[in-house]
């Protein structure tokens, strides 16, 4: 309808404030779409689809906060600081973590108070005390901004807190707990907080009890890292964090109530029909769930689309599906229009979407006739089918966000239904009668027959897992033309299928080339004659990648990480599969040092890698166990380098290895790294001298290697432990790299190596991703992500 299309108008213009350039295409593809499916007469004004657009750009212009100007100076001076303030929200994560959310904040500097604009995002590991909203608390942390991972195509850190009102990061200081105020006398609160209580004392200390405890409570403390990496390879990391999914099982559960009343009193359905007495049913449901679920905004969104169906429902309208998530979609924008940038409501959006648009065609296959084994049969070809819908269109979403397509829908086919008809009404209904002391003996059966079946369902996924039946494939990450052509051409196809329209070419062959265009740009660009090297933002760590004409590129080393993050998976790996396939001609580990090495197993794991050389070592701990087994599942044998050796690139490069040399002995990692000097030609571009610090360069200096290079990447990220002024002159340097980490906590680089080195030094705190390109046989230019630089005849030109 009309009212639509201006809406979806509102909502492109609304995302023109973050993407300004995809946003006026897609409203030009919006208005050529809504052209194309309406009579001559009958379409809408240009310029009227162009003021929505406007007043949606700035609505969300006037709704979108502030971020601060300046950083503190004891900020960054990396100082801890006493902090007050008061608890917006608390959220339990996987691996004991707690994130509490506090505002009103004031800093006590040298005995003065001073308040800090916007929200504070302080994460606590094993706290011993969960607070409440509205209680106050006084403790000693380290606040730092929120600060994004300088690569361009990748999550924006920045927007997604800076939409919640938060502008700064913050972690404990020193041994002194946190002094918690007062409870406030919050009686919904209170119910909530002993619901949560009951829950967990009567689960067993299984993973399939912090299963339950999650999709029940929303507190995701107990699930392990091994428990979240196990469903999150599997493409199943959705079902344990609360969204729409839930709000649908939970209103399944009101669809079941009113077959189970039509049963046990059939005159009740003279009175309400059966679909308007499960929205009744389950109205009660949801709006309890979604409040028990923390509330999540996910959650409140989801309540937010039932209740329009709901209002279609009751009122015996057609097209429920499409018209009230139009309803939803617009009460969402108009109350909160940065909701647009939210992935799990653009994920809610498209899945809905998609089988509004393309069940109907696979309808017909699941009309057998009325008997109990053909019921059964055409249900479950149903919801296989709905899962298909759901998936494709949700695609482009997925391999943008996370580069990786999972097929593994026969899972899906299985997990989704115990998960939603036995693990949740089991858990929910537990739940309630924990709360009762005369109920709740019962309560704790019920819920640990969901613990059992939810440890059923994670013992049958990791059998599946170590079976190899549950691949995650890496795909390039789409660029926007290709999401908008993808959109295009299936919109056209299921206009067509459902209503034997004839195909509009011009829109459909307008959606191929949006599809197609990118990969000839990208190739066109890869076949020019360059020499690329890439110095990504991974923080605290390394990652360079090298690239050649041909689309060939070479990883050396990937960042580092923790049990809950992985630079590998979050930061190296989406740059990489940006418009381009996920392979590698081979991947380089300087050294075992996590900081360098523990993005590796994602990496190799998913990417088709030829080759893996490393100095001889391997990572200890969880990050060389992970590395071992993907180079052993992949068949993957490292290659030790030492000095002398070259290892070709192409015809006219190679990478010469100048360290460590043959008996150089030495207890630390770091004087063992691996130093690289990329040439082409003869031609000495990069040294890339990985963790060396003052023992190994001297004996780099001293084995007569000649280390002059164009490029000179900092060794061990700038340290003091590296600084050798010989060294930096013998390199003699036209560009000096380094990647620190922003505001890090030792200081990199020191003062003292910036000013030895004598030029620009061009960091990935500042400057984010940088990458130094040699056109032929032309000068080096410097490009950033913050801003264009040229190195031309030795001077550097901003």
């Amino acid at each position: 309808m009309p009212w639509q299309t201006y809406m979806l108008a509102f909502v492109v213009g609304v995302s023109a404030v973050q993407f300004p350039v995809p946003a006026i295409a897609a409203l030009a593809l919006l208005y050529a779409a809504d052209c194309s499916f309406r009579e001559r007469g009958c379409r809408l004004s240009v310029f009227a689809v162009v003021c929505c657009a406007v007043f949606g750009f700035g609505y969300a212009s006037q709704r979108t906060p502030d971020l601060p100007e300046s950083v503190p100076h004891w900020m960054e001076a990396r100082q801890p600081v006493t902090v007050d303030g008061v608890v917006d929200r608390v959220e339990p994560l996987a691996g004991g973590r707690l994130r509490v959310v506090l505002r009103e904040v004031q800093c006590d500097q040298d005995g003065v108070d001073k308040a800090l604009p916007g929200k504070v995002a302080w994460s606590l590991r094993h706290p011993d005390y969960i607070p409440a909203p509205g209680q106050s608390v006084r403790a000693l942390v380290r606040v730092v901004p929120v600060h994004n991972f300088g690569n361009p195509g990748t999550w924006d850190y920045v927007r997604y807190w800076q939409r919640q009102g938060v502008f700064w990061r913050a972690w404990p200081q020193g041994k002194e707990k946190p002094e918690w105020g007062d409870l406030p006398h919050d009686f919904l609160w209170g119910i909530k907080s002993g619901l949560r209580r009951a829950v967990a004392s009567s689960l067993p200390e299984t993973q399939g009890g912090a299963m339950v405890l999650a999709l029940t409570t929303g507190d995701r403390s107990r699930l392990t890292p091994e428990t979240m990496e196990a469903t999150r390879s599997s493409g199943l990391a959705h079902t344990l964090a609360l969204s729409g999914l839930h709000v649908g099982f939970v209103a399944a559960m009101g669809v079941g109530l009113a077959l189970l009343a039509g049963l046990l009193y059939p005159p009740i359905l003279l009175f309400v029909p059966r679909p308007k007495l499960a929205v009744l049913l389950a109205a009660p449901l949801v709006l309890g769930y979604a409040w028990l679920g923390q509330p999540s905004a996910s959650l409140i969104r989801a309540a937010v689309m039932f209740g329009f169906w709901g209002l279609l429902l009751l009122q015996g309208r057609g097209r429920v599906l499409l018209d009230g998530l139009f309803f939803a979609l617009a009460a969402i924008v108009f109350v909160s229009p940065l909701s647009v940038f939210d992935l799990s409501l653009q994920m809610s959006v498209t899945a809905v979407a998609g089988i509004g648009l393309m069940y109907p065609c696979f309808r017909c296959l699941f009309v057998f006739k009325r008997s109990r084994f053909a019921v059964i049969l055409g249900w479950a070809g149903a919801l296989l089918a709905i899962s298909v819908c759901a998936n494709i269109a949700l695609m482009p979403l997925v391999s943008w966000y996370f580069g990786t397509f999972s097929p593994n829908i026969l899972l899906n086919f299985i997990w989704l239904p115990v998960l939603g008809f036995a693990v949740m009404p089991l858990g929910l209904v537990g739940m309630f009668l924990s709360a009762s002391a005369w109920t709740a003996p019962v309560g704790g059966v019920l819920l640990g027959l969901a613990a059992g079946v939810a440890d059923w369902l994670l013992v049958l996924l990791y059998a599946e897992r170590d079976a190899g039946l549950t691949p995650i494939l890496a795909v390039l990450r789409p660029l926007w033309p290709e999401t908008l052509g993808f959109v295009i051409l299936l919109i056209t196809a299921a206009a067509v299928l459902r209503s034997d329209r004839r195909v509009p070419k011009a829109l459909a062959g307008l959606g191929f080339v949006l599809l197609v265009l990118p990969h000839v740009w990208i190739m066109v660009e890869d076949s020019r004659n360059q020499t690329r090297l890439t110095m990504l933002d991974v923080g605290l760590g390394q990652s360079l990648v090298i690239s050649l004409p041909g689309g060939h590129r070479w990883l050396v080393d990937a960042g580092g990480g923790s049990k809950t993050f992985d630079f590998g998976e979050a930061v190296v790996a989406p740059s990489l599969t940006l418009g381009r396939p996920p392979r590698l001609d081979a991947a380089f580990m300087s050294h075992p040092d996590v900081d360098h090495s523990h993005g590796l197993p994602f990496i190799l794991d998913r990417f088709a890698v030829k080759s893996f050389y490393t100095n001889g070592m391997l990572p200890r701990g969880q990050t060389g166990r992970r590395l071992r087994a993907v180079l052993d599942a992949n068949g993957l044998v490292p290659v030790a380098l030492q000095a002398g050796d070259t290892v070709p690139l192409s015809e006219d490069t190679k990478l010469c290895v100048l360290h460590p040399s043959e008996g150089f002995v030495d207890a630390k990692a770091n004087e063992l790294s691996l130093v690289l000097r990329l040439e082409k030609e003869g031609r000495s571009l990069a040294l890339l001298p990985g963790d060396i610090e003052k023992r190994g360069i001297r004996s780099l200096m001293e084995s007569r290697a000649d280390p002059v290079a164009e490029v000179l990447v900092l060794p061990h990220h700038g340290s003091r432990s590296s600084f050798d002024a010989s060294f930096y002159q013998a390199v003699s340097a036209r560009a000096i790299l380094c990647s620190n980490g922003y505001l890090n906590q030792y200081g990199f680089p020191a003062s003292t190596v910036v000013e030895a080195v004598g030029g620009t030094v061009f960091t990935t705190a500042r400057h984010g991703q940088v990458v130094c390109l040699w056109r032929g046989q032309q000068e080096l230019s410097i490009q950033s992500s913050v801003s264009d630089l040229t190195l031309a005849t030795g001077l550097l030109l901003r």
